[in-house]
């Protein structure tokens, strides 16, 4: 699996951190000083080194500073489609329209500094944390003054390794199954590409055990993190154990049969052939998130956005927020989240000048960039409710711009009645209508960040949300009808799924409904989870990726013309107006029509001479209609849809490999 391993010890690299296992390869280890297994896990100082040891990986470049947590995964869906998906943009468009290959720049190396090497280093470091801590500490002797912090540290431990597995069963499928160190078992370097289902089963046994050994987040007993997001607790790990259990009852693309060197053959079916085991896995997972719900230490926030704000605005008090376990990033260090997951920004300068925000969006100081990567599909913008007051969260139609309103407004005597009497020749903050092409994800935004933040080049240091309490409730819903196949388990909770999963939709303004569906769920999650790197792997696990994408697809081609859009309640113009926001000192898009079904035709109020502006979405001098097959691009290849829905595992780790590894679907061994 892993080479060039040098004799694995315990090892602190000073001043903070213990890496178990650093990277240099795929693991070469160098130290600035040794110290003995006995000596750092009876340490609870020690310890805590060595769990950041493993957060330290996240934070690397191109793990999930600026790769993970920034759509080079979780995209393209139905509902989310990266910029990097035209092929001006290549070979990102590859790993976004799933034409991947065994070997890319921006996610693959030579050198151990890419997503696998990652995980993989997470794994080794978890096993030896928890080797060491079940070999020397005293998390099983009540009587120890360490009693408590140990045993959370154990539990957290099993958690993050079993977060490094879970991503990369999500990201390559099969891969090997090795949960012993490979400093007590150097032989582990032989283990061969495993089927999933041996990780998933294992996966079972280990948050069950991190949802004993970790109290709830309010009770943890280490200072850094009790009631800290960033932190996992019984929450986070039952929460992740509901999520991998609604994955392996679920179906995957999977090889008709695991052969060394790899197969072209494969299919899509259920992970767990047997019904009665689907029903039990689902019973654990419906039991899991009932076990959070009923604690109430978690409930929604009353207004959607909340949730998004406090992310970007640097929040951390678990106790205040729904999120229940993030990546943690350093401010001003690591983390590209915004700069990614953000509205575009027009300019990465780092001294504001002509066109550049820097300096004038609260939140963004004078550093940073956008690179606007997620925008939300056509197809997702209709299925709204006009009601539903999750869309303008979700989906924002601009991107801010700073000078003078040339680019939204033409003619000095206009700029001065659309932007409230403001001299036509001053610099202002305003935002700019997009089309239907740049519908970009609300949920992450700079002028939400925390007044005086501290930017570094491209990182804005805002945490990664992993996982939130409405996916809690949503995941329970789901499993209490038995998912898809609909092998219902027994509900023993005391709660009643239709009255929890219906608090989501009241959330959102909407009325509750009648009864639960799968077609229900799986539309009501595509609105709810929009932009959280969450879809994808619910369209895998449902079996219906293929079958989504192209008819989102095929919606979004009919409706990219007039001719398409007659007979249809679609409307291609933006109509709009200017307000001036003075916590912003910015213009924003106000009175906005024409983004709603049946908002179709110029609504009576619209008068230039008030103000009012208008913007065709549609199509474009520069690209003709925007929505059109050489312009809007999702998928590159519908036969490829399902074969390349997994990446290969890079030629480099497989050619290094004695044998152990090998890819499957079609994919080179190059």
């Amino acid at each position: 699996m892993l080479t060039n391993m040098k004799n694995l010890k315990y090892i602190i690299l000073l001043p903070a951190v213990v890496a178990l296992a650093s990277c240099s390869d795929f693991f070469d280890t160098s130290s600035v000083s040794t110290m003995d297994a006995s000596e750092v896990f009876g340490s609870s100082i020690r310890t805590e080194q060595a769990i950041q040891g493993v957060y330290e990986l996240f934070g690397e470049n191109n793990s999930y500073r600026n790769r993970i947590a920034c759509g080079y995964v979780g995209l393209n869906t139905d509902i989310e489609r990266s910029t990097k998906s035209a092929s001006s943009s290549a070979p990102d468009d590859e790993l976004m329209t799933y034409a991947m290959k065994t070997s890319h720049k921006s996610v693959s190396s030579t050198n151990g500094s890419d997503i696998w090497a990652y995980l993989n280093s997470a794994i080794e470091r978890t096993n030896n944390i928890i080797e060491g801590l079940e070999t020397y500490s005293c998390y099983n002797n009540p009587e120890a003054d360490d009693y408590a912090s140990m045993r959370y540290y154990l539990g957290e431990a099993y958690f993050l390794r079993s977060f490094a597995y879970l991503e990369m069963v999500k990201i390559w499928g099969d891969v090997p199954a090795r949960f012993v160190s490979l400093g007590a078992e150097p032989e582990g370097l032989k283990v061969k590409k495993t089927d999933r289902n041996v990780i998933y089963e294992q996966l079972r046994v280990d948050l069950n055990k991190a949802a004993e050994y970790m109290p709830w987040s309010t009770q943890i007993p280490v200072a850094t993190a009790a009631n800290n997001v960033g932190r996992p607790s019984k929450a986070a790990a039952l929460a992740l154990l509901a999520r991998a259990d609604l994955m392996y009852a679920g179906k995957a693309v999977r090889p008709d049969e695991l052969v060394v060197g790899g197969t072209s053959a494969y299919s899509v079916k259920y992970n767990i052939d047997d019904a009665a085991k689907r029903q039990e896995v689902y019973k654990e997972a419906m039991d899991a998130c009932a076990q959070i719900i009923s604690s109430r230490e978690k409930s929604l926030a009353e207004d959607f956005a909340t949730p998004f704000k406090q992310i970007c605005s640097d929040a951390k008090n678990y106790s205040a927020m729904e999120h229940i376990w993030v990546i943690p990033f350093l401010n001003g260090a690591r983390g590209q989240v915004l700069n990614y997951n953000a509205p575009k920004l027009p300019s990465i300068s780092t001294t504001a000048g002509p066109n550049s925000v820097a300096g004038h969006l609260p939140g963004y100081g004078n550093g940073g960039s956008s690179n606007g990567h997620i925008t939300i599909t056509p197809w997702l913008l209709y299925q709204f409710d006009k009601e539903d007051k999750r869309r303008d969260v979700t989906i924002v139609p601009f991107q801010w711009y700073y000078d003078n309103g040339n680019n939204a407004v033409k003619g000095d005597s206009a700029r001065v009645i659309a932007f409230l009497g403001k001299d036509s020749a001053e610099f202002c903050l305003y935002q700019k209508a997009n089309a239907i092409d740049a519908l970009y994800c609300g949920k992450y935004r700079f002028e939400w960040m925390a007044p005086g933040r501290e930017l570094v080049g491209t990182d804005d240091g805002v945490d990664f949300p992993i996982l939130r309490y409405a996916d809690v409730i949503m995941m329970f819903a789901e499993a209490s009808i038995g998912g898809i196949s609909g092998d219902v388990p027994t509900n023993e909770t005391g709660l009643n799924p239709l009255e929890e999963y219906n608090k989501v939709r009241e959330r959102a303004g909407l009325s509750g409904i009648p009864s639960l569906t799968m077609e229900e769920i799986q539309l009501e999650r595509a609105k709810e989870f929009a932009g959280e790197y969450i879809r994808k792997w619910d369209l895998m696990r449902w079996g219906i990726l293929k079958e989504q994408m192209v008819a989102a697809t095929d919606y979004i081609r009919s409706i990219a013309r007039p001719s398409g859009r007659l007979g249809t309640e679609v409307g291609d113009t933006l109509y709009y107006k200017y307000a001036y926001d003075n916590s912003l000192k910015a213009y924003v898009l106000d009175s906005m029509y024409g983004l709603c079904l049946g908002e179709n035709t110029c609504p009576p109020y619209y008068k230039s001479a008030n103000g009012w502006l208008k913007k065709n979405m549609f199509y474009s001098d520069s690209k003709d209609w925007l929505l059109d097959a050489s312009n809007y691009v999702i998928y590159a290849d519908e036969e490829q849809l399902e074969s390349r829905q997994y990446w290969p595992i890079w030629g480099v780790n497989v050619n290094a490999s004695p044998e152990t590894l090998w890819n499957d679907y079609g994919y080179s061994n190059e």
